[in-house]
């Protein structure tokens, strides 16, 4: 016997994007939402309201786990920029004159036109110079941004102090210089902000398990900053007016300052990058070496140890921070060497598509060859076809240079013989072998713990050159493995 469908009840549960269900009866062609108003008190739905407001679609399996203690911590940093930022208007205005019947309307557009030419031109410059470390720097720079807007801020707020009839003596023009200069300063700032924000941006919006969408998430953070804004204007509109005298005016703007770079280190401490920089490429490896190739260190765990501040050239180690060499990536073979190269390097590196070879300041002659004289200053030239993965196990090369070099140098006594008493090209062949050896695995680590391996930021731009093509001039000239061979790609 056949069931009567229109007579039948069912009950259809769905979720909306923020996890509430809701229930809905099908009885007869009709349907009946069950109310659930007892299930959700208007606290909740207007909490609920909020998250669609101002938090990611899908929020939390939409973003990656750092995102909300950082987005928290930014909108303290934002309402303690906007606190200050309010000062330093106010000190700008008495600047230009404004409540003195003797200022002059054109004297400040002018003021304000040199300080757009400053800005304008700054912009150029500074993208020209940074623009292309933004994205593997992002912490440093997310930070550096803020000291900028600060030093900015404070310029400002103290321009009006060359003026004051309470200086014993004028500097003409320091007025309009430290203006200018504030201008610059948020030029660089506005720069060392969007690029850096973009690749942060880009980092929330891949969580580790699912997608997020880039976009949706730009724009709650607009949405997010514009109620902190207005906040802070508020707020300001009762403090500021009390504020009259330099004492308490320069005491609460040095300590919105100390306050909103307390706040913007601690965010961007927190952040958990999961694309390899130079940085934590080196770190990695370094903790996977000397754990005798059995730990490969998590996100996690790197972000607690990367400095914010630290010049991504340099290696350090990774117990002490002592500083075990530095290392220049895309550098130009032409313009590094003129002499005491040798040329079995070119043998050596035959199937791979870098060099990696010593600054000649590092290096010290003897009878027998060339020895290192401290820690060793690494340059890597790429040859022309060179892949992602070329850049990562040139860099790791180098990491495993400076890493052996201040462990013990007696590691490297297995190297060829042929090589005589020349420390330096055998510490370079026995690293190249190390690298070689362990790169795989390491490589497979990382994965496993989450790492993202395919878009490694290392260079900031192309390299300088790449070599097109190694000849040998003789046409005897011997490779490393005792054959003949008249070109080396």
């Amino acid at each position: 016997m056949a069931h009567n469908n229109e007579t039948e009840k069912f009950v259809v549960t769905e979720r909306d994007d923020i996890g509430r269900f809701r229930r809905a009866h099908v009885m007869g062609g009709r349907v009946t939402v069950i109310s659930e108003s007892g299930e959700y008190p208007n606290r909740l739905y207007v909490l609920d309201v909020a998250k669609k407001v101002f938090l990611p679609s899908g929020y939390p399996s939409s973003v990656s786990p750092d995102y909300l203690r950082y987005q928290i911590l930014n909108a303290l940093q934002a309402f303690c920029s906007s606190l200050s930022g309010l000062l330093s208007s106010r000190a700008v205005l008495e600047g230009f004159g404004v409540g003195d019947p003797t200022a002059s309307a054109t004297h400040a557009l002018l003021l304000t036109i040199v300080q757009d030419v400053f800005s304008r031109m700054t912009t150029i410059f500074g993208a020209y110079a940074f623009g292309s470390s933004l994205v593997p720097e992002a912490k440093t720079y997310r930070f550096v941004a803020d000291i900028l807007n600060d030093t900015a801020i404070i310029l400002d707020t103290l321009s009006p102090l060359p003026t004051s009839p309470s200086l014993p003596f004028h500097v003409p023009g320091l007025r309009v210089g430290a203006l200018c200069l504030s201008a610059s300063l948020r030029a660089l700032c506005g720069i060392a902000a969007g690029g850096s924000k973009a690749a942060i941006s880009l980092h929330f919006a891949t969580p580790i398990d699912g997608s997020g969408d880039v976009g949706d998430l730009n724009a709650k953070d607009s949405s997010k900053e514009t109620v902190l804004v207005l906040m802070g204007m508020l707020l300001g509109s009762l403090i500021v007016p009390r504020l009259t005298s330099a004492w308490s005016t320069y005491t609460a703007l040095f300590s919105l300052v100390g306050l909103h770079l307390a706040i913007n280190y601690i965010g961007v401490r927190g952040l958990i990058l999961r694309s390899l920089n130079r940085q934590r490429a080196a770190i990695a490896w370094n903790i996977y070496r000397t754990s005798g190739n059995s730990k490969v260190p998590t996100p996690t765990e790197i972000s607690r140890m990367e400095k914010i501040l630290g010049h991504p050239a340099l290696f350090r180690d990774p117990i002490n921070g002592s500083i075990t060499g530095q290392c220049t990536i895309g550098s130009s073979f032409s313009d590094k060497f003129h002499a005491g190269f040798p040329s079995r390097l070119f043998e050596l590196f035959a199937e791979e598509r870098y060099l990696l070879w010593y600054d000649r300041g590092c290096l010290q002659s003897s009878s027998d060859g060339q020895n290192i004289r401290g820690p060793p200053i690494l340059h890597i030239f790429f040859k022309d076809g060179y892949t992602v993965n070329d850049q990562l196990r040139a860099w790791l090369h180098a990491a495993e240079l400076c890493r052996l070099t201040s462990v013990d140098r007696l590691d490297i006594k297995d190297a060829h013989k042929d090589t005589g008493g020349d420390e330096a090209l055998r510490l370079i062949h026995t690293t190249l072998k190390h690298t070689l050896e362990h790169f795989s695995d390491f490589i497979k680590g990382m994965r496993s713990n989450g790492w993202n391996t395919t878009d490694i930021a290392l260079m900031t731009g192309p390299p300088k050159t790449v070599l097109t093509r190694i000849d040998s001039a003789l046409g005897n000239e011997q490779t490393w493995d005792g054959q003949e061979d008249k070109k080396i790609r």
